[in-house]
């Protein structure tokens, strides 16, 4: 190839690149331009300026981590991810470290420990000592409290403090273990922490609520949040649909997808 014809070749690919990246990622104050969304479909060009100048797309329409209008918004993968897998996890958690009153949005119910009346099973119920503590000396020489061997978390053969408790008490409660979520009720005091973000009243998410399974048992992420395709569809689609303009239709992919 001639000499000219590589510094030509060169040139516009760098002019090429240039254009992309001043495309995509140009930017007025806070809010972005454009955003290129990579995708298996083929690229996504979204124009953003476009949805919140022109269309009047409110913030809170598309970032709902808040139903109010706020500044730091968060991007839609720091809570839609495409893998709800361990380094998901990390970057969720990194992502909310200076925001954490928005997880009450998700994380909307929070737990205090439950407020066992130790006088009242031993003497209003009938139960000796031993129905609660080891009745094996050489484990437990005399009652002692529980947090005493039972930690935060397991040690060894040791179960921890939360399913020592919960496997002590289901020998005679049975009945709430099984009724789930309502039988918790039952002896931990329960918060709405969604009705407390949204009177303005300051929300401290306890990480053990964080977990979705604790609430909902061993039921996948992916089907209590949806991860970033379907997010990016419903929200999208729906939102088109609903004003009859721009694509949402199966057969219009192309009109967003780029390939």
């Amino acid at each position: 190839m001639p000499r000219r014809h590589v510094f030509v070749t060169v040139f516009c690919c760098l002019m090429a690149l240039v254009a992309v990246v001043g495309y995509t990622h140009d930017t007025v104050g806070k809010t972005p331009v454009r955003l290129l969304l990579e995708n298996a479909g083929g690229r996504v060009v979204f124009d953003h300026r476009r949805h919140a100048e022109d269309y009047k797309v409110a913030c809170e329409t598309c970032h709902h981590e808040s139903a109010e209008a706020r500044e730091n918004v968060q991007p839609c993968g720091a809570c839609h991810g495409v893998d709800f897998d361990g380094s998901f996890r990390e970057d969720h958690v990194a992502a909310f470290a200076d925001d954490e009153t928005t997880c009450a949005t998700c994380h909307h119910m929070g737990s205090a420990p439950a407020k066992w009346d130790h006088a009242a099973h031993a003497e209003e119920y009938g139960l000796s000592c031993t129905d609660c503590h080891h009745a094996n000396a050489d484990i437990e020489p005399e009652p002692a409290r529980c947090t005493a061997c039972h930690l935060d978390k397991p040690m060894g053969d040791i179960p921890d403090m939360k399913t020592a408790a919960h496997a002590k008490c289901a020998d005679c409660h049975q009945e709430w273990f099984d009724a789930g979520m309502k039988g918790c009720t039952s002896c931990h005091p329960f918060t709405d922490n969604r009705k407390l973000f949204a009177s303005g009243q300051p929300v401290d998410v306890n990480p053990g609520d964080a977990d979705c399974t604790v609430c909902h048992g061993n039921v996948k992420a992916s089907e209590l949040i949806p991860d970033r395709m379907e997010a990016f569809h419903g929200n999208c689609m729906k939102c088109h649909e609903k004003h009859g303009k721009g694509p949402f239709r199966k057969d219009q992919c192309n009109q967003c997808h780029t390939k």
